[in-house]
């Protein structure tokens, strides 16, 4: 009998006919709740009788009686049960987007201009589902992905990593920002780099990702990837501009965020520059249902960024929305 060609392995299933027995005290009864044929029920407790080498219960014409060992396992099994009933709802509500939790990084640009506005549609239509946004450069955003901060972020990235997939969603040119007044501003054209030369460059510090791109793009001048005036946040800058202590180089989309969106942006040529933003995920690690919800959202939201001057939303994010 104990040959294991004869020994059943008990399943939830086993579990699921002894409490139920155990609560009627018939088969009958209890066959009928479980919507299965007597017979049926019947075998599968002889199963988990065999398997535990224990009588579950003293059999009578009329009922069924638990035997001792029956008592003994009888609130085992209920917890047993209880457990599983309630992973398997906390996973069917993780899979309906009723509950979890999602994680975004992004540069300033994009968390104000773009996540915004998807993150606002993600509550009202998910409102189970707790949502943690957190602003940084590059460089932290590919950190925070890396460390399980967060499940993704979207920046233009920092170096090559190869724990890290990107897809890229839209190309942010650079141009020059300027007070309102400044000779820049009643340009109609794309201003050259050149121009730049004679005019005092305000810079990024070394840590954000625009300033680390100029800083090591070929043919640049000196001024514009080493400038000796280096800000680290965009209300310093915009009150030097408006003050008329020079001009900075900045993308587009980076120049649309307040307060810098009271001051005046031109495209640069010769070359066109641009950095290429995208969606940073874990390579190899597929997002959670509450995350892929929360990337639904953000590409429904991409277009609306055509509307800035030097933004374009990449011909694949259009088709994916």
């Amino acid at each position: 009998m104990n040959d294991s060609h004869h020994v059943k392995r008990i399943s939830i299933r086993h579990l699921r006919a002894f409490v139920a027995v155990a609560d009627h005290r018939s088969l009958t009864r209890a066959s009928e709740t479980l919507f299965v044929t007597q017979s049926a029920l019947s075998l599968t407790i002889q199963h988990l009788e065999t398997d535990l080498g224990l009588s579950m219960f003293d059999r009578s014409t009329r009922r069924l009686d638990l035997t001792d060992a029956g008592y003994e396992f009888l609130p085992t099994a209920r917890r047993l049960l209880q457990d599983f009933d309630a992973s398997i709802s906390e996973m069917r509500a993780l899979g309906k987007r009723e509950r979890g939790r999602v994680g975004v990084a992004a540069v300033p640009s994009v968390m104000a201009l773009l996540l915004s506005e998807a993150s606002a549609e993600f509550i009202d239509k998910f409102p189970g589902i707790d949502l943690y946004l957190r602003e940084d450069n590059s460089e932290g955003v590919q950190q925070r992905i890396l460390s399980g901060d967060v499940d993704f972020g979207i920046c233009s990235p920092w170096e090559p990593d190869s724990q890290l997939s990107v897809e890229p969603l839209f190309e942010d040119t650079y141009g020059v920002v300027t007070a309102p007044d400044h000779p820049f501003a009643r340009q109609t054209k794309e201003i050259a780099w050149d121009q730049l030369e004679h005019h005092r460059i305000v810079g990024f510090s070394a840590d954000l990702g625009m300033q680390h791109q100029l800083s090591q793009t070929p043919g640049l001048s000196g001024q514009v990837r080493e400038p000796r005036y280096r800000v680290s946040n965009t209300s310093t800058i915009a009150t030097l501009l408006t003050r008329g202590e020079g001009v900075s180089v900045m993308s587009a989309l980076a120049a649309q965020r307040a307060p810098l969106d009271s001051l005046t942006f031109r495209p640069l040529k010769g070359p066109t520059l641009s950095r290429t933003v995208g969606l940073l995920t874990r390579s190899g690690r597929s997002l959670s249902p509450a995350s892929a919800a929360m990337v639904a959202e953000l590409r429904k939201a991409l277009p609306a960024l055509d509307r800035f001057l030097g933004v374009r939303v990449l011909k694949k994010t259009r088709d994916a929305k």
